[in-house]
This record gives structure tokens, C-alpha cells and sequence, in this order.
């Protein structure tokens, strides 16, 4: 199976999981990526380039915010963002952002990487562009480093609990949410979002 149809396998499955930024239910970080299980990338999955771009393992010092998969998730239910390619270009671009470490060229770079470089089903075009643009300015704005933050330590706490502790601004991120719905009304993604 290629990344592609893997992809699109993924996107059947999944269109609608997203932790909701607003969620009522009292997740935890366990109770919220439990519901991952079934369609969740194991490493081996991850394509190479993705990895020298994306996991620590592999840093080089080109790109900030490199994570580990389960930080990585962590990340996507703490943001309210699915798995598909907009979700994933909000996700990082909110990681890298909150290291502070992002300037212009750093960002350049990542786009180049992420469209020309990455897999099919991976790859960022001009729209994800914009959403991951956008995450790395919220990101910067964002007290805590989620980089830096050893997630298994928080797996028990509610999710809107650990939300407040590391400073996430939710309102800025509905705020953006909204625009991304009105910008992208065709995009799987971005409608689900709030």
C-alpha cells in the first residue's frame, strides 16, 4: 500500500476524530489517544524524510520543535486537530512556534521540505501553508515549549486542565478555527473544527 492509499484508508476511518477544543467530556491524555488505537502510526510507518524533518532522533538542528509520536499526539488532542494534512500542518506549526525558535528562513525551509520533499497524502500545498503559518504565530505566543514537555508525566490529567497549564489560549484558537471553517468550507478538516 503506498502512503497515499494509506492515507486515504486513514482519512475513511478517521474524517471525523478530533478531540473537540471544546469537548464536555473530562478527557485524559489515555482516555483521548485510547481512541487512536486503531489507526494511530506506529514509527516503522513514518516515512524517512518525515523523520529526519520531525522526530529528535534524527535532529540535526534545521527545524525546531521535533517530538516524539506520542508527544506528537498528545499535541493533536491538546489543539482540538484531527490527523489529516490540515490538522498535521496546524500541529507542528503550533510546536515549532512555541520554541521560539522559528524565524523566517526556518519556516521557508519547513515549506520547502513539506512540499516538494514529503510523500504523497503528506504533503503541505498552498492552503496548508497558510494554516501552519498561522499555528507557528499561536504557537509563539504560547509560555510553554511543548517540545520540551514529557507528556507520560500528565497521561491521568484532564486535558483542559494541562490546557491551562501550559498556557494554550483557547479563545486565539477557536478564533483561528473559525476563519480556517470560513477559508476552507470544503475541507474535511477545517469544518469539523469547532
Amino acid at each position: 500500500m503506498t502512503p497515499r492509499q494509506y492515507k486515504e484508508d486513514i482519512e475513511r476511518q478517521i474524517s471525523d476524530w478530533h478531540i473537540p477544543l471544546h469537548s464536555r467530556k473530562h478527557w485524559t491524555f489515555q482516555s483521548a489517544l485510547k481512541t487512536m488505537d486503531g489507526f494511530k502510526l506506529s514509527q516503522g510507518e513514518v516515512p524517512l524524510i518525515i523523520k529526519l524533518v520531525e522526530n529528535p532522533k534524527y535532529d540535526i538542528g534545521l527545524f525546531a520543535g521535533n517530538v516524539d509520536l506520542y508527544s506528537h499526539d498528545c499535541i493533536h488532542v491538546l489543539l482540538g486537530r484531527g490527523v489529516l494534512v490540515k490538522d498535521e500542518a496546524f500541529v507542528i506549526g503550533y510546536t515549532m512556534g512555541a520554541t521560539k525558535k522559528m524565524p523566517r528562513w526556518r519556516r521557508n525551509l519547513f515549506m520547502f521540505v513539506s512540499k516538494y520533499l514529503y510523500p504523497e497524502g503528506y504533503k503541505f500545498g498552498e492552503e496548508e501553508r497558510y494554516i501552519f503559518n498561522s499555528a507557528v504565530m499561536m504557537g509563539s505566543k504560547c509560555p510553554t515549549d511543548l517540545s520540551k514537555v514529557n507528556f507520560r508525566d500528565f497521561e491521568n490529567d484532564k486535558v483542559s486542565e494541562i490546557r491551562n497549564k501550559f498556557g494554550i489560549n483557547k479563545k486565539d484558537i477557536s478564533r483561528f478555527y473559525s476563519l480556517e471553517q470560513q477559508f476552507f468550507k470544503d475541507s474535511k478538516e477545517s469544518r469539523r473544527l469547532l
